[in-house]
Formats: structure tokens, C-alpha cells, sequence
């Protein structure tokens, strides 16, 4: 396998957030599947309930790495928070498309942190 080491960051407003523990874990496991990539330590999602920041957080471990998201649901406009970091390549355009057909993003972006160097450079921007 050749490693890239690609992080991806996306910010998005969404319209269906997600709202609970066991959906995220499900969430998570379908974005693994659809990067084509392997869990290497199953999803653990947690309800964050302080005030200011209430919300689902979620992560799971994959063999190049990890994905993580934190979900504020509970926002006059709801928004999301996530990364897919690997050293195995993928489509940034699986991951939106995956957030637009799950969540609805509403508008948002994202980067693509080439982390191959000793210091980190975006590789790519994009509004979605």
C-alpha cells in the first residue's frame, strides 16, 4: 500500500443530524464501508450533554487510522464537525456525498491536509 497520509477536515450545516449514540456507531461503520476501508477498533459514540456543546461525538479506528465527528443537533441550524484521516487513499467526494445523502448538508466545505511533509500543507478546498 502506498501511504498517502490525506486528512480530511469537514465543517457542514446540515438539515437531519444525527441524534443519538447507537445511530452514530451505524453512521460511522457505513462511512468506513463506503471509503473502503477496515475497522481496526469498532465505533464508540458518547451523548455530550454540557451545556453549549450538547451533542453526539463518535469515533472508530480503521487500519490506516481514523474518523471522527461531533454532531451539534440541538442548534438553531444544526452543524457537524469531522475528519477521515488515512494513509490509505480515498475519495473526499465519497465522504460529502455520504453527509449529503445521510445528513442533508445544507452548505459547508472541507480540506484535504497533505500530511506527508514535515509540515502539514493543504492539498485541496472545496465549499460543498
Amino acid at each position: 500500500m502506498e501511504k498517502n497520509h490525506k486528512h480530511m477536515i469537514l465543517n457542514a450545516s446540515v438539515r437531519h443530524p444525527i441524534t443519538d449514540e447507537e445511530s452514530c456507531k451505524r453512521w460511522l461503520e457505513k462511512l468506513v464501508e463506503i471509503i473502503d476501508m477496515k475497522i481496526l477498533i469498532p465505533p464508540v459514540a458518547k451523548y455530550c450533554d454540557t451545556c453549549g456543546n450538547e451533542g453526539v461525538t463518535g469515533t472508530v479506528v480503521i487500519e490506516t487510522s481514523h474518523s471522527s465527528i461531533h454532531i451539534w443537533h440541538q442548534e438553531k441550524i444544526p452543524y457537524i464537525k469531522m475528519d477521515v484521516y488515512s494513509c490509505k487513499d480515498f475519495d473526499p467526494l465519497d465522504v460529502v456525498n455520504f453527509v449529503k445523502d445521510t445528513m442533508d448538508i445544507i452548505n459547508g466545505g472541507y480540506i484535504i491536509v497533505d500530511r506527508n511533509q514535515d509540515v502539514p500543507k493543504i492539498m485541496e478546498s472545496a465549499l460543498i
